[in-house]
């Protein structure tokens, strides 16, 4: 019962998912056709969610279409990150002065997930979306976060991730991953060339700031060769650009505490 439970869950989200993909209504079997589904399953799943208000059938037509509620669930949490006027104005220098995919991740569990992302207009890119995750470890905003953390965390954030995904093929011992990580630490900062994907590169810096107590990490990407040769140049961007952050936050907490 409980395996069904979460398979239900999944697949929930995994519609949604669709429906952010194509942006209009959908009809049953354009659902479980492109999610290979059952079409018995799938049919019971809709009606559940027209029964609790998160989408919407038209009879007519024979259409979904997901309602407000399903936007109304995450908007108080979408205000806090993208209302703070900092933090995007931090994205938005380092792009201007970098024109290249800038991004803020969070830590969440094994992961990092994109919360905010800027992307220039040229085509040499190929960007992330947000809300997209990856593993810590095949990270440079991962291995960025994780140098930060006590070698005992490290190693079992490390065995989790091999137990959870034992076909990894980076890092394959914990003494492999530990000596990034005293690297990262020494030079401060994380660049990753070409892992995972061959063609991308990217470099990270740790933010002071959290988010709820969540860990958070400033990263520059792009395709390999751009990023290779102006690594450098980047890191100096990234570190002036977060030292003005840090000076204006501390400017509007000591503005707050004299208003109080």
């Amino acid at each position: 019962m409980q395996g069904l439970a979460v398979k239900s869950t999944l697949r929930t989200f995994e519609v949604l998912e669709f429906f952010r993909e194509q942006r209009r209504p959908l009809r049953l079997n354009e659902i479980y056709k492109a999610l290979n589904y059952p079409q018995s399953s799938t049919t019971n799943l809709l009606k559940s969610m027209v029964m609790t208000g998160y989408l919407n059938y038209n009879r007519k037509t024979r259409m979904y279409l997901p309602t407000m509620r399903v936007s109304s669930l995450g908007s108080w949490l979408h205000s806090v990150i993208h209302n703070d006027g900092d933090l995007r104005k931090l994205v938005d220098t380092v792009q201007a002065r970098t024109d290249e995919t800038v991004g803020v991740v969070a830590q969440n569990d094994l992961f990092i997930q994109y919360i905010m992302l800027k992307t220039p207009t040229h085509d040499f890119k190929m960007p992330p979306s947000e809300g997209d995750m990856r593993l810590l470890i095949d990270s440079s905003a991962g291995l960025t976060i994780l140098s930060r953390l006590r070698d005992s965390a490290i190693e079992k954030f490390y065995r989790f991730t091999k137990y959870h995904y034992p076909r990894l093929e980076y890092f394959a011992s914990y003494a492999d991953l530990m000596k990034e990580i005293r690297w990262v630490r020494y030079i401060g900062h994380c660049y990753m060339p070409m892992l995972p994907t061959p063609e991308v590169a990217s470099v990270a810096i740790p933010l002071e700031e959290e988010m709820f107590g969540i860990p958070l990490a400033l990263g520059v990407g792009g395709l390999q060769p751009r990023i290779a040769a102006r690594k450098e140049e980047l890191l100096a961007i990234m570190h002036e650009a977060v030292a003005e952050f840090h000076e204006t936050s501390r400017q509007n907490s000591n503005g707050a505490l004299a208003a109080e």
